[in-house]
């Protein structure tokens, strides 16, 4: 009895400490004529999920964007790389649609410390897109710096383009922005 009260005491144990390493990270980031605001959380040790609303009025339009993605985050020393895929709705003047895009992120060290550079981008070809977007591409590229452990500020640079049905290519997003990752 003893030994399957300690058994059960250690698995309990053993899952509250695993969930504790799923970490949670939220992030905020504005610019000029934008905002957003994004979550993610591990959920395997390689395999991260996230959910994000980022709004602009950059094209003169209103444009708001809701995404979910799952990214694969292999253990890279000196590497922090996500490979996968997010999908996006896009609520703007142009149309609303939404799609699959596949993409990802890079960031290497710097010489500098706590100090990481990298880019980061999202396709949606057309064979993935629904509603009035044909295809659409984001792309931007970042230099972070850690604060401290799992937090850091960051700053660059981010645009985002939409072909639409019948309204042609626009884009609905150009510019820096600034923001602040929290991890817990």
């Amino acid at each position: 009895m003893i030994k399957s009260f300690g058994l059960a005491l250690s698995s309990a144990g053993l899952l509250l400490a695993g969930h504790q390493a799923m970490a949670l990270s939220v992030s905020a980031s504005g610019g000029p004529n934008s905002q957003g605001i994004e979550a993610s959380q591990t959920v395997f040790p390689t395999l991260r999920a996230g959910v994000g609303y980022f709004t602009s009025d950059d094209s003169g339009e209103d444009a708001d964007f809701y995404s979910g993605s799952l990214m694969f985050t292999p253990y890279l020393p000196g590497i922090d790389l996500a490979v996968g895929g997010r999908y996006q709705y896009q609520d703007t003047a142009y149309g609303d649609g939404g799609g699959l895009g596949l993409g990802g992120s890079a960031f290497v060290d710097t010489p500098i410390p706590l100090t990481s550079v990298g880019g980061y981008g999202f396709y949606t070809p057309k064979g993935l897109s629904h509603g009035d977007i044909d295809k659409s591409y984001e792309y931007g590229a970042q230099a972070r710096v850690n604060i401290v452990s799992q937090t850091y500020l960051y700053g660059g640079y981010r645009y985002y383009r939409t072909e639409f049905d019948d309204r042609g290519e626009h884009t609905l997003h150009s510019g820096p922005t600034f923001g602040v990752s929290i991890g817990f």
